[in-house]
């Protein structure tokens, strides 16, 4: 806007078209015309912020005033300081924009005598060129004068903005309002979204508060009155800070931590390796399982304050092919290009065998920190869309699940059976349609896609057992029956799994139909007797407990 010397020849303008909120603040006899556009995710200044323009005012092409030869001019939004004209116009405008707004002569009123001087004062219209160079937006946190937010800079235009339960990592520094003196600053620290997290800093509430608006790399102030400080008079003594003494807290949002359950993604139990973005990547590109080149940097791994690894360590590895250890498998294929985490394994099973070699403690969690460096191009997620290359694929992965299922690398297998699974569903809805249509048309295709997954479902089954996870096995199993009820497999491991859930009928009744199907099974015998010794020992058991209990009440 300062660059321009002169005025435009006058011209008929044409009003954009603008949105409701402008329309309700711009009266319909003020045209505007964008000159700069800029972001519309961009707020709008509402009233009680402070702006800073630069303008020019000009009149039948002869230039009036401009604020280009010096600062800014810097105002209240709302407040009287200005022009009426100059409040509904800036009203409409984002940061960075230039426009040129053709105002009646009945809004140039109002405000200082030095911007109203040099109007005309025969009634023509005022063609004001306007730079909004800046908006610092002012909000009560509360609604009560206790905190009032300032904000100077709003970060990523399409960020993402905080929410309760995040982790955060922020720049922080505390001063005294009256002097300005600087009390504490902590750069990069972490910050937790909790309602009762205090997170060693004053006013943490109010921080909270402000960061719900925040987005990445948005910065601002806080002033709290000394009734809102959240603090102790040992703090206070510690500091230095006088009794009543209103503070100033700056804040950065750095990084809003992102969270995401690994071994879920794999169709492993919730809550076996879960990582923490602390360097998170917005693509949401990963390796996945299906055989992608990857190379990972390994910086640490911790179980409490003992360091398990010597030294860093650079691994280069195709994911999913049991290289690496089940939990740092089950990472990796859920990274992004260029992410930092930390990850954190519970069940200590999963360390070995496989990279990194390390000794594993006899407790953890065990918590690694490590960057995805590169990886190729991963396939898509869904397969092929030729169905004769998804079933070649599909039998791919069900060789490779044997191939760990023998290794005895268990959770590796149950998650090649179960993308077998999910690779061939019934029914898929196509590119562009509203509805489901079914994938498999030809009969050979149709019924090799179900034997596939009836198999996969029968190995999940035999996974599961190996796993101690006695109701997923009697559930796969139930998928398998529920399309073949004398599958002698699938009845057999779901009777092993009502036996490790104690569902001793269901058990019996599974041996004994298999029993009626093929009378010289011998696992089926064997299995029936121990289910009928089980119960037996655990109503023992019980006899025991509840009559013990019921001498001690009647005594």
């Amino acid at each position: 806007l300062c660059n321009i010397q002169k005025p435009a020849e006058p011209a008929s303008l044409k009003p954009v078209a603008m949105g409701k909120s402008d329309e309700d603040l711009l009266p319909a006899d003020i045209k505007k015309e964008v000159k700069q556009k800029v972001n519309f995710v961009r707020r709008q200044p509402k009233k009680g912020d402070e702006v800073e323009i630069h303008y020019t005012a000009s009149a039948g092409g002869v230039l009036l005033d401009t604020s280009c030869r010096g600062e800014p001019i810097k105002f209240t939004m709302g407040s009287g300081n200005v022009m009426e004209a100059w409040d509904r116009i800036v009203s409409t405008m984002r940061k960075g924009e230039i426009s040129r707004f053709t105002v009646p002569e009945m809004y140039l009123t109002g405000g200082p005598s030095q911007f109203l001087a040099k109007l005309p004062d025969d009634g023509q219209e005022v063609d004001y060129d306007i730079e909004l160079v800046s908006v610092v937006g002012i909000r009560d946190v509360f609604g009560d004068n206790s905190v009032i937010e300032r904000i100077h800079d709003d970060g990523e235009e399409y960020g993402i903005s905080p929410k309760t339960g995040d982790e955060l990592q922020i720049n922080y520094e505390l001063s005294l309002k009256s002097t300005g003196q600087v009390l504490d600053t902590k750069q990069g620290m972490d910050f937790r979204m909790a309602k009762h997290a205090d997170n060693g800093v004053y006013c943490s509430k109010a921080i909270q508060k402000t960061m719900e608006t925040f987005k990445l790399k948005s910065c601002g102030t806080l002033i709290c009155r000394w009734h809102h400080a959240e603090r102790s008079q040992a703090a206070d003594e510690a500091l230095n800070i006088p009794p009543k003494e209103e503070l100033v807290i700056k804040i950065q949002l750095l990084e809003i931590y992102e969270f995401e359950d690994c071994g879920k993604k794999a169709f492993w139990e919730e809550g076996l390796v879960l990582k923490k973005a602390i360097k998170p990547q917005r693509c949401r590109l990963c390796p996945g399982f299906n055989g992608t080149w990857c190379k990972v940097k390994i910086f640490s791994a911790t179980a409490g304050q003992e360091e398990l690894l010597s030294e860093e360590q650079l691994i280069e590895t195709t994911v999913g092919e049991g290289e690496l250890c089940d939990a740092m498998e089950a990472a990796c294929g859920a990274m992004r290009k260029g992410e930092v985490a930390l990850v954190t394994v519970k069940d200590l099973t999963l360390l070995s065998p496989g990279l990194p070699e390390l000794k594993v403690p006899a407790e953890g969690p065990v918590v690694f920190k490590l960057e995805m460096l590169d990886f190729g191009s991963p396939g898509p997620e869904e397969g092929p869309s030729e169905n004769l290359l998804l079933l070649n694929l599909a039998k791919k992965v069900k060789e490779k699940g044997s191939e760990h299922f023998k290794a005895g690398r268990f959770r590796l297998a149950q998650e090649r059976y179960s993308r077998v699974i999910q690779l061939l569903p019934r029914y898929k809805k196509p590119l562009g349609s509203t509805t489901n249509t079914e994938v498999f048309t030809e009969w050979v295709e149709k019924k090799t896609a179900e034997e596939l997954k009836r198999s996969s479902r029968l190995n999940l089954a035999a996974c599961a057992l190996k796993l101690n996870l006695h109701y997923a096995a009697a559930r796969h199993a139930d998928e398998v029956l529920k399309e073949e009820p004398k599958n002698i497999k699938a009845l057999y491991r779901r009777a092993q799994g009502a036996l490790g859930t104690n569902d001793f009928d269901v058990a019996v009744k599974d041996c004994k139909r298999i029993l009626e199907l093929e009378p010289d099974n011998k696992d089926a015998g064997l299995l029936l007797r121990k289910v009928k010794q089980t119960e037996k020992e655990q109503d023992k058991a019980q006899r025991e407990q509840f009559g013990a209990t019921l001498g001690r009440k009647l005594l």
